[in-house]
C-alpha cells in the first residue's frame, strides 16, 4: 500500500466519521399539530363512523360546537348532509 492511497483513506475516514457526527447531533424539526392564525376558529376532522362511510366533523372554536356532516347515501350523489350538532361546553362541563 502506497503512502498516498493509506492517506487518501484516512482522509475518507476522517470525512465519514465527521459526517456521522453531524447527523447524530442535529436535532430533526419539531412537527406542530394545527398551527394556525388565531383569527382561524373552525377545526375539520374526517373520521370513519360506525358503517363504513366516513363523516366530517366541524369544531366551531368560537361557539365550541362540535358539527357532523355525512354523504347523502340515499341520493348517491356526492353531496354532505347536516347530521347534527353537539354543544361542547356543555358536555365537557365537571360534575354535571
Amino acid at each position: 500500500m502506497s503512502r498516498k492511497s493509506l492517506i487518501t483513506m484516512l482522509v475518507g475516514a476522517n470525512l465519514l466519521l465527521l459526517s456521522v457526527l453531524i447527523v447524530a447531533h442535529t436535532e430533526p424539526k419539531k412537527a406542530h399539530a394545527q398551527v394556525a392564525p388565531a383569527a382561524q376558529k373552525y377545526v375539520m376532522v374526517a373520521g370513519e363512523i360506525n358503517d363504513g362511510a366516513d363523516a366530517l366533523y366541524i369544531i366551531d372554536l368560537s361557539r365550541r360546537a362540535l358539527h357532523v356532516f355525512v354523504p347523502n347515501r340515499v341520493m348517491n350523489d356526492r353531496r354532505m348532509i347536516y347530521a347534527g350538532a353537539r354543544d361542547l361546553a356543555r358536555d365537557f362541563r365537571g360534575g354535571r
